[in-house]
């Protein structure tokens, strides 16, 4: 029996995880792997204490400082659902490994969004990718192409040109979305072409991506353009499937908390991306894995 599970390993859960784990409660993390989104990060800048710091870097970490502390992580751990007993949760994984605790805190943030055209699962890993950090630089002196509008997209085109011979940044708005210094790069790099107002309609090749068909919403004409790598950066949602019917979700399924992080159900907590918070950065990540961890700390202490 654990005093906290905590479900997710990015920003979040790391953070509530030091502060449960220095105020000695007994804690396990859940997760698919370590570092959430911010892992796939290519840099950020806007983190105190470093001016610039890639995800994985700021990862590695924390992942250290919280295995300094005893940190007992479960890795490959899919949660499919969450069991309130009388005084304690059971929570079940996909592998039908299953664990008791006190208290829940979910940190499970967001997944990618997908295009849902034909190609898009036949070619995931075989030139498909969400993850500009672990693949761009498969893709030295290739062309690809990005899929996306906003800022995510922006920076992904941006990390690409650094080893991609010719980047397509495709967007199905008129005008891009994000930092007006980054857009201001963007259209005075070379090896960048914006694509806009256009629709991906599929994703084509024979072992691996060769082509992308897209359709012209001005024209409504359709063509092909000749790409080895396709990374989509459209957006993301919550990762809060394994909920319902057990805590109560917002409209776009995210976790409806309180000023101290707590949700309907007395004893599970969250923190992230996956919440109501309005803003969706690490550094307010961290920030709210920290408050949710001192909300756990406090109900625990009230237990008899």
């Amino acid at each position: 029996m654990y005093d906290t599970i905590i479900i997710g390993a990015g920003p979040a859960g790391l953070t509530a995880a030091i502060y449960l784990l220095r105020k000695k409660i007994k804690t396990l993390i859940l997760t698919q792997e370590i570092g959430g989104q911010i892992k796939d990060g290519p840099l950020m800048e806007n983190f105190p204490g470093f001016e610039k710091i890639s995800g994985p870097e700021w990862i590695a970490k924390v992942k250290l400082q919280v295995e300094k502390l005893g940190a007992e992580i479960k890795t490959n751990q899919r949660v499919e659902k969450i069991i309130p007993e009388d005084n304690h949760f059971t929570i079940i994984c996909e592998n039908k490994d299953q664990f008791s605790s006190k208290t829940v805190l979910i940190a499970a943030g967001k997944c990618p969004l997908k295009l849902n055209v034909p190609g898009e699962d036949k070619f995931q890993g075989k030139g498909i990718s969400h993850c500009v950090t672990c693949d761009a630089p498969l893709f030295q002196d290739k062309t690809v192409a990005v899929i996306g509008g906003g800022n995510s997209a922006i920076i992904a085109t941006l990390e690409l040109k650094k080893y991609a011979a010719k980047v397509y940044l495709i967007n199905l708005g008129e005008n891009l979305i994000g930092e007006e210094v980054r857009i201001d790069e963007i259209k005075n790099s070379p090896e960048i072409e914006v694509i806009a107002q256009a629709k991906t309609l599929e994703i084509l090749g024979t072992n691996l991506v060769e082509k992308l068909k897209l359709k012209d919403l001005k024209s409504n004409q359709e063509k092909e353009i000749e790409v080895q790598g396709i990374f989509i950066e459209i957006g993301w949602q919550p990762s809060t499937g394994f909920l319902a019917g057990t805590i109560n979700l917002s409209g776009k399924k995210e976790i409806i908390i309180d000023e101290n992080n707590a949700t309907n159900v007395k004893g599970i907590f969250a923190a992230g991306d996956a919440t109501t918070v309005i803003y969706k950065q690490a550094i307010i990540a961290a920030g709210e894995g920290a408050k949710a961890a001192l909300a756990v700390s406090e109900y625990l202490s009230k237990l008899t």
